[in-house]
């Protein structure tokens, strides 16, 4: 009964901003593939690589809907909805640095995630797991790691046959580890790490030709800056309610 009530609640959470935009998501994604079907894929010859990417598409923006609703959930529909559908498109489009870092990083990181999210539910409302935010010298030193990481690797990657744009493939996985690490931590600023990851994901989606994929870009981008606002007034609401039970007035 706690579970059915749980999840009932969940249902009702939804806005109609959230409900809108996964609708507005649903119908570019079906108008894409019915009217736009040439300009899916650059290759269109291998149809599962080709539904890999629809349900990329559809499962990304729902992922991170959940995650700017700070549900758990989120690294459920992430692990088997994205993560295995995009080992597919990146090992035929020759991105083996974001290949890799699926099997050895994200597969491992949804679960870990996931599970340490549960432990940390909001008093008031338990489908919300609490989040926090990083001081600025924090925030330097992941700018610096990204930025090592990304050049180091896509040296590497490019010594590796068939390796497709090594540079772009090495900072978007480096941006996107950052963004995992501080996820799994529950940062706001994990919404910093993946607002470059998208750009960066833009620019490898165009050079490839792999264009239905910008309907994904778009959507999170836009739900990338609802998230991030709505992560912030959390934060800050968080704390002052943490200052008023801590201070000498409230005991």
């Amino acid at each position: 009964m706690k579970t059915s009530s749980q999840f009932k609640a969940f249902l009702k959470s939804f806005t109609p901003y959230q409900i809108g935009y996964l609708t507005v998501v649903l119908l570019l994604t079906i108008g894409f593939t019915i009217f736009l079907p040439d300009m899916m894929l650059e290759d269109m010859s291998n149809s599962f690589v080709v539904v890999c990417s629809v349900i990329a598409v559809l499962a990304n923006p729902v992922c991170e809907l959940l995650i700017s609703k700070q549900s758990k959930l989120n690294f459920m529909v992430d692990l088997f909805f994205i993560e295995i559908p995009e080992l597919v498109l990146c090992v035929a489009l020759g991105w083996y640095t974001i290949a890799i870092i699926t099997v050895a990083f994200w597969i491992p990181i949804d679960i870990i995630s996931f599970l340490r999210w549960k432990r940390h539910p909001d008093e008031v409302q338990q489908e919300l797991t609490v989040v926090k935010r990083l001081g600025w010298k924090q925030d330097i030193l992941v700018i610096a790691g990204i930025l090592v990481f990304g050049l180091v690797v896509g040296q590497l990657i490019q010594m590796i046959p068939g390796a497709e744009d090594s540079f772009l493939d090495a900072l978007a996985s480096a941006c996107g580890i950052a963004n995992g690490i501080l996820l799994l931590l529950r940062y706001t600023e994990q919404w910093y790490a993946w607002f470059v990851t998208l750009l960066l994901y833009t620019a490898l989606y165009l050079i490839s030709g792999s264009y239905i994929m910008l309907i994904t870009v778009a959507a999170m981008l836009v739900n990338t800056c609802y998230g991030f606002g709505k992560w912030l007034l959390y934060t800050r609401s968080h704390r002052q309610k943490q200052e008023k039970s801590f201070s000498p007035a409230s005991h």
